[in-house]
């Protein structure tokens, strides 16, 4: 089923990633959710103080809980912006205010592109982030699966959208991959999240019906 657990680890791991190999300093994390433990602020000032977040998020609880959000250190930057992932252009507004967009920044769309059924509007989505980002700008995406525990994940998220407003669409790999269009995979490509460059093999092996990706700008 879904993990949270392992999509957390796998924002944490990629944040790390990110921050600690490729000297990416900006960051912006788009349906952030409620803060928990190792948020993107958290794992990226520990790699490198200076780093600057933007989160960004339209659920109301999480506005609520946004001053946990913005203890940045010193040196570096942390704001929040209440948008919507459908509307890219008030969020690359909102988010200029905090980072520069002529330097590299890292998007974050942990869990969130599920929540946009139409493979067109999905991938107008992310090329209207990534246009807005230099050349060494990295995307990383996690997503719900359809081919993995195939008959219990449509069977939750069958539940879970007959009692919410926000529905979720599982993607297979192949259609998961395709977000990535025209973008370079960073090794080792789309794969569960609980495997994309695990701290052990105890995390490799956590159940998570999640495809997860990293992609380079050229």
């Amino acid at each position: 089923m879904f993990s949270v657990r392992a999509n957390r680890a796998f924002l944490a791991r990629t944040v790390r990633f990110l921050a600690g190999e490729r000297g990416i300093r900006q960051f912006l994390d788009i349906g952030t959710g409620i803060p928990t433990a190792n948020n993107t602020h958290e794992v990226a000032q520990r790699a490198a103080p200076e780093c600057r977040i933007v989160y960004v998020d339209n659920d109301p609880i999480v506005l609520s809980h946004a001053k946990a959000l913005l203890k940045s250190t010193p040196e570096g930057a942390c704001a929040y912006l209440d948008a919507d992932l459908r509307d890219p252009d008030t969020i690359l507004a909102g988010a200029a205010n905090t980072l520069d967009f002529a330097r590299p920044v890292a998007v974050m769309l942990i869990a969130v592109m599920h929540f946009i059924g139409d493979d067109a509007e999905a991938s107008a989505i992310m090329n209207r982030l990534m246009a807005a980002c230099v050349p060494g700008s990295y995307v990383a995406l996690s997503h719900a699966a359809s081919d993995i525990d195939a008959a219990q994940m449509a069977e939750m998220i069958r539940r879970l959208n007959e009692s919410t407003a926000e529905k979720t669409t599982l993607r297979d790999r192949a259609g998961v991959t395709r977000l990535f269009d025209g973008l370079e995979l960073v090794e080792p490509g789309v794969i569960r999240a609980a495997e994309w460059r695990p701290d052990s093999d105890l995390e490799a092996a956590s159940p998570a019906a999640l495809w997860a990706g990293v992609a380079r700008k050229r």
